[in-house]
């Protein structure tokens, strides 16, 4: 089953400004270098262009990869299987 953005941007918008700015923070840090997204990319950015800049550079399967790697790293597990078992 295929993921669609406002899934994904269900999640997003349970994270509050700081966590969002952190989750952001690890889209251009905690990655492997050829999967992060530009800074500048991200910089002051709503929830919804987030998920937008993933789905182009991840591709609806890799965004929500990345989204589940994020979210356990920032020790947001209850996000991640709300995401694992309600959008996929």
């Amino acid at each position: 089953k295929q993921v669609k953005p406002k899934q994904l941007l269900y999640i997003l918008e349970d994270l509050n400004a700081e966590d969002l700015k952190k989750f952001q923070w690890h889209l251009t840090n905690s990655v492997e270098d050829d999967s992060r997204i530009p800074k500048s990319q991200l910089k002051n950015t709503y929830r919804h262009d987030t998920v937008d800049k993933m789905m182009q550079k991840y591709g609806p399967v890799g965004a929500v990869e990345i989204t589940l790697f994020i979210l356990n790293k920032m020790n947001l597990n209850y996000l991640a299987e709300t995401l694992r078992t309600k959008h996929i």
